[in-house]
């Protein structure tokens, strides 16, 4: 197949996936949820990411690749098994961002499943509870049959980009805001986050490395700690992945009782 045919072959797969394993969750509750994630769980993001949500009494959900462990990425060192063990000990989430690292969307479904178990037993060793695993797609990518293998393996999948949810969301397919050190998505986070505190919605924001200077995937400490304080000054939950969903589903539940 050409590289064209393979491309659009890619797109007409994403497309189909939108509308394919869907799994709807109700947000119907009495706050908003802002939920800060880090990809690949860079060094500075297990350290510098965590103390500043730390430092504001919450958590966040860090999705690692086993085979980046001990490693470099962008130029900048990856966490460690130290890392990983501190934040599970201080009550952050760890999730599931496929082993080597490498895009889901064109992988066979022999290897992708391959490479979601040998992460799952990465981190299962950890101490991570994978009957409750959420999953974030690398580099966004995600198709058809990624997204039905993934359904069946995960509480949730996020993907990248594509703004915050209203009313409800698709936990096979959760979209992001991107806190980058240049934006790159059309709405900013202020103008995303007043509309989460109105709508009572969720936003789930993800970064890469939390440092000064950053690199372009990331952001710095400081703009990330006044992010943090922003989403809880404006009467959101700041919670992570796991726990936004067991908030959601806890209200939804109360919500049909009283109905």
């Amino acid at each position: 197949m050409s590289d064209s045919a393979s491309k659009l072959a890619l797109r007409i797969s994403r497309r189909l996936s939108q509308h394919a394993f869907r799994n709807l969750l109700p947000l119907e509750a009495e706050a908003g949820v802002v939920s800060f994630t880090f990809d690949d769980a860079p060094a500075s993001a297990c350290e510098a990411g965590a103390h500043a949500l730390e430092h504001n009494g919450v958590r966040g959900t860090f999705y690692v690749a086993g085979g980046l462990t001990g490693g470099m990425e962008e130029g900048k060192p990856c966490h460690s098994r130290e890392h990983l063990q501190t934040l599970l000990a201080n009550g952050h989430e760890l999730g599931c961002h496929s082993y080597s690292h490498i895009r889901c969307d064109n992988l066979s479904a022999d290897a992708l499943e391959a490479e979601l178990d040998r992460n799952a037993a990465f981190l299962a060793e950890l101490g991570v509870d994978i009957a409750a695993l959420n999953f974030a797609y690398p580099f966004g990518a995600y198709a058809y049959n990624a997204k039905r293998i993934c359904s069946r393996r995960f509480r949730s999948s996020r993907v990248t980009g594509g703004g915050m949810h209203e009313h409800v969301a698709d936990l096979n397919a959760l979209k992001t805001h991107r806190l980058y050190d240049l934006p790159v998505d059309a709405e900013n986070y202020e103008t995303l986050l007043e509309r989460t505190a109105r709508s009572k919605g969720w936003l789930i924001v993800n970064t890469h490395d939390v440092e000064t200077p950053p690199s372009r995937f990331g952001y710095t400490p400081d703009r990330l700690e006044h992010a943090i304080a922003a989403a809880l000054a404006a009467g959101c939950k700041v919670l992570p992945v796991n726990a936004a969903i067991d908030y959601w589903e806890s209200n939804s539940k109360l919500s049909s009782k009283r109905n």
